[in-house]
């Protein structure tokens, strides 16, 4: 009876309301309308780089230095690892708090080309910092990018601090259930919707026996240029279509689609899974957030139609093959990996309803493991499951067809 009830209540969160998801790429910078006015230095090195230079801005720089000294470079790695050099109270707020760093390749090269004081006459200073690497094949999906941090007095030193807070500081604040909404100026709140987002985790925890989130922060922008903005990144690209990000471990959410605005369901998705994450597989963590919230600005049925136009275009593209990264063409891999994982998640729900579905994100670290588990999950071979994952594919997509 309690697995019934929580079928029937997680069945409740999938049918209610209409979901359109993200535009989500792993760490994706996007482009944006403009690149970065930051002046230059001319006649070789600021006064500043000196390592015999006094004053703020020189300080400021040797800070900088030693906290990239202290990266052993590794970007990411070094966002939460514990730093003398960055803000405490961020530190303490934030699992990742470098958050504008933790988007950058280990190859990107650092030349910080300003350190002024904040307009705001706050007393803090803004340094704009350029990184290079060596291709586009990164998590920028840029060979350049531009930094935005904040130097702030901390007892008698300087230490680092993220744009987000001082770059959205005027933004209005607005609570509905636990989510507290950051909303860009001139955008209209909508409060049914986020009373609809607030529902929606409330219904999706319970159905999964998991915590609701302790806080939530969520960001309403115009658009994914702002939403990296906020964040301190930005690059000299055009044309990122509509999308957003969740950093859950941070109880962060950007929306940057203002048609979803307060109510992004792929990303609160990502944060309300949180606790079930453990080592789960890229392709389940991304495939329950496509099945309860879609994909590439699609609801999770339109995607799953262009999934199946470009099986039946491409006989030889499996789920071997889309899991395994192999692609007829770059531009297709986002219409297949992430429909294809939420048909797979509705496969698992199907048989076996919400436990199945938990089950999901037990271990299984490598591609073989994972298959063996699938294999214990469904009570068949893998091949045979590849099979049905190919046919629900193509049933789903004509179901939608025809109800249309």
């Amino acid at each position: 009876m309690l697995l019934s009830h929580l079928t029937q209540r997680l069945l409740g969160v999938i049918s209610c309301g209409a979901f359109v998801a993200c535009v989500r790429p792993p760490a994706a910078v996007p482009a944006p309308s403009a690149s970065p006015a930051v002046p230059t230095a001319t006649g070789g090195a600021p006064r500043w780089a000196d390592s015999a230079a006094a004053g703020p801005r020189a300080e400021i720089y040797r800070t900088w230095r030693r906290f990239l000294a202290s990266t052993e470079g590794r970007y990411h790695a070094a966002s939460f690892r514990p730093s003398p050099y960055w803000l405490p109270s961020e530190q303490q707020q934030y699992r990742v708090y470098a958050m504008a760093l933790s988007y950058l390749p280990d190859s990107a090269v650092a030349d910080v080309r300003s350190i002024e004081p904040d307009s705001e006459g706050s007393g803090e200073y803004r340094l704009f910092i350029h990184f290079t690497s060596q291709d586009e094949n990164n998590p920028m999906r840029s060979r350049a990018v531009w930094v935005t941090l904040f130097a702030v007095r901390s007892g008698n030193n300087w230490v680092l601090a993220n744009a987000l807070p001082r770059l959205t500081r005027t933004w209005r604040h607005d609570r509905v259930g636990l989510i507290t909404y950051v909303i860009e100026p001139d955008h209209l709140f909508d409060r049914e919707r986020a009373a609809r987002a607030a529902s929606f985790v409330d219904s999706l925890a319970t159905a999964l026996s998991v915590p609701p989130p302790e806080r939530l922060t969520y960001f309403v922008t115009s658009s994914t240029e702002e939403v990296y903005r906020i964040i301190g990144i930005e690059t000299g690209k055009r044309g990122m279509p509509p999308g957003g990000l969740a950093q859950p471990t941070n109880y962060l959410l950007f929306s940057g689609i203002p048609a979803l605005g307060e109510d992004y369901r792929h990303e609160l998705t990502h944060i309300v899974i949180l606790p079930l994450m453990g080592c789960a597989t890229y392709f389940i963590s991304e495939g329950v957030p496509t099945w309860l919230g879609g994909t590439s600005g699609m609801d999770f049925p339109t995607s799953v139609r262009r999934l199946a136009a470009i099986l039946r275009a491409f006989p030889l593209v499996t789920l071997d093959t889309i899991m395994s990264g192999r692609y007829p063409t770059p531009e297709t891999h986002q219409l297949l990996f992430y429909p294809a994982a939420g048909v797979f998640v509705k496969m698992a729900f199907d048989h076996g309803g919400t436990s199945a579905l938990k089950s999901l994100f037990e271990c299984a670290p490598g591609t073989r493991d994972f298959r063996s588990s699938m294999e214990q999950l469904f009570g068949r071979p893998w091949p045979e499951i590849a099979d049905e994952w190919r046919r629900t594919a193509l049933l789903v997509a004509s179901h939608d067809s025809e109800d249309r």
